[in-house]
């Protein structure tokens, strides 16, 4: 979630609350394909959308693009003319739709783009969130030993002989790689944390997610109604892709770019990605509960934004579960809003 301060005249006659609350889920559910104000991008530009069409007609569409896309005529004129590019399901409810109609009208009267709808002050992800400890921290505990054991070797070297002291050296050595990071190597039995798969296909995240800002629902959609957050079918890939390979259709695409287009044309529904994140079976995740609790997905996964290649960033072990089931809600940054998670077996095992 976004901290969001309002700007404009008319803005500031809301709600802050309110108008928060529907530019975030602007953000989150629209601006990854439409702008205000700022040209059409993937779908239409939706400055002043409210005025052009009736507002119960928007309110459905939004509501049930699928229904609409199929039967009704001005609906399938946007279709075409937008390249085929179907919009995705939003699973809002009236209420937040209609929020986000008063938003596009205040915006579209203020002269804001969707790459700005407000004035965004928002905290680096790192004070957002609990990261992961991945191991590249300093265990403190073992710093404080470590100088200890310093300590003692400098007294045995001044009054019981080199040997002690060179011996105790050593430790002193294995000690300090273990403190300043040597630890993320050297896991239990089942514990894969640093796992990072080369993939069939070299996506990025850091360039999805970090440089282009989507959103992690937009393409893991079923993140928060189902216990899996589910890797998304090629044509979630191709609904960008597929209007970016219109409009530079002379150029030759990367290598990697080249193979999704394979999988598309060949007409196969997915990509054989090399699973990363995996719990016992006899574990029970699931992902709707812990994102309808406002849990990031970088709690447990990590700054996936900055990756590369994605990698298992977190023990998932049962402790590291339990430490953040633990948590009250004074524990987490104070933007969070989160219920403390159960202790009790049968919560998780089932």
């Amino acid at each position: 979630m976004v901290f969001l301060r309002l700007t404009t005249p008319a803005l500031a006659a809301k709600a802050p609350s309110q108008i928060q609350k529907s530019a975030a889920l602007f953000i989150m559910k629209c601006a990854k394909c439409h702008t205000i104000g700022a040209g059409d991008r993937v779908g239409p530009d939706l400055r002043g959308a409210a005025d052009r069409h009736e507002r119960e007609w928007l309110v459905k569409f939004i509501m049930s693009p699928g229904v609409f896309l199929a039967s009704d005529p001005a609906a399938q004129k946007l279709l075409e003319k937008y390249n085929g590019v179907r919009m995705e399901e939003t699973h809002l409810a009236r209420a937040d739709v209609e929020g986000i109609l008063e938003y596009l009208k205040a915006a579209s009267a203020g002269g804001l783009s969707s790459q700005a709808p407000l004035a965004v002050e928002e905290e680096p992800m790192r004070l957002k969130v609990r990261m992961p400890e991945e191991g590249f921290s300093v265990f403190w505990p073992g710093l404080a030993f470590l100088f200890l054991l310093l300590a003692a070797a400098a007294a045995l070297w001044q009054f019981r002989g080199h040997r002690p002291a060179i011996a105790l050296l050593f430790v002193c050595a294995a000690l300090a790689y273990w403190t300043f990071g040597g630890r993320r190597y050297y896991h239990l039995l089942g514990n894969q944390q640093g796992y990072e798969p080369v993939q069939p296909i070299a996506f990025s995240h850091a360039r999805h997610a970090g440089s282009l800002g989507i959103a992690c629902l937009y393409c893991h959609y079923a993140a928060e109604r189902s216990d899996v957050a589910a890797v998304p079918a090629v044509n979630v890939c191709m609904n960008c892709h597929g209007a970016v390979r219109k409009a530079f259709s002379a150029k030759t695409p990367s290598p990697e770019i080249a193979k999704l287009l394979a999988v598309w044309e060949k007409h196969e529904a997915s990509i054989p990605w090399v699973r990363v994140h995996q719990l016992p079976d006899y574990v029970h995740f699931t992902h709707r509960i812990h994102v309808n609790n406002n849990i990031q997905c970088q709690e447990c996964h990590g700054p996936v934004e900055t990756m590369e290649r994605v990698r298992q960033a977190s023990a998932l072990s049962m402790g590291w579960c339990i430490a953040c089931h633990r948590l009250k809600t004074g524990d987490a940054p104070s933007h969070w809003k989160r219920a403390s998670g159960p202790l009790d077996c049968a919560a998780c095992h089932w």
